[in-house]
């Protein structure tokens, strides 16, 4: 057995599994004699079957994840020839989880034979905003240099749950996440970067700052979308 994997006899199934040392909960689950979840008639699954498929896997091994199905919200769905590519963010109060993750692929015989995750069993985050958005903008703002020589803008932003992995637990930040981008970057040719900045949304203070590239893409997942 690879170095890091667990077996677990789960479901009638024998299980290997490689956990995250802080959450406790799976990275990677692999089924050894069968699959996790077997999808019927694949050929006419939809969009919208899929959408529901991560909540079935999640609520058939809930003792692992250790989150409710509902707590998913779909990232992508692809077809790519005979094999689906589906991939989840995971959501607390209705909010996603930055960087939260849980994937698979059904191959064409309907078969799910691993999932790849990175979750959070225990998020604790305040229920309400103490710092309004229009002062968490200003404290943004005043993170990017040349914001008003460059022409800075705005170009998304979203409420996130910001999850802070330190070396014995994770923090978790509830969160205004603001992508700025300066004007000629918002030309399809330009290469030119911007930032994301995240203020807490109970003190104002910046958890985040970081370089966005926009060929890699600028926006930040609305909540709903």
């Amino acid at each position: 057995m690879a170095a890091g994997y667990e077996l677990v006899e789960l479901n009638g199934k024998t299980l290997r599994i490689k956990w995250d040392p802080l959450t406790r909960s799976p990275l990677i689950i692999k089924s050894r004699n069968a699959a996790l979840l077997k999808v019927e008639n694949i050929t006419a699954v939809s969009k919208k079957d899929i959408e529901k498929l991560g909540g079935l896997l999640v609520a058939r091994y809930k003792e692992l994840f250790k989150i409710e199905p509902a707590q998913l919200q779909l990232k992508a769905a692809e077809k790519v020839g005979d094999t689906w590519y589906v991939s989840y963010w995971q959501t607390f109060q209705g909010i996603i989880i930055y960087e939260s993750s849980l994937g698979f692929y059904i191959d064409p015989e309907g078969a799910i034979k691993s999932v790849g995750a990175v979750i959070y069993p225990q998020v604790e985050i305040p229920d309400s905003n103490k710092i309004s958005r229009k002062r968490a903008l200003e404290i943004a703002k005043r993170q990017v240099e040349d914001y008003q020589e460059l022409g800075y803008r705005l170009l998304a932003e979203s409420l996130l749950i910001y999850s802070k992995r330190k070396s014995a637990a994770v923090h978790y930040y509830r969160v205004y996440a603001f992508n700025f981008f300066p004007e000629k970057a918002t030309d399809p040719a330009s290469v030119v970067g911007g930032w994301a900045i995240f203020v807490d949304t109970q003190t104002g203070k910046v958890v985040l700052k970081q370089t966005l590239f926009k060929p890699l893409g600028c926006c930040l997942p609305e909540p709903g979308e």
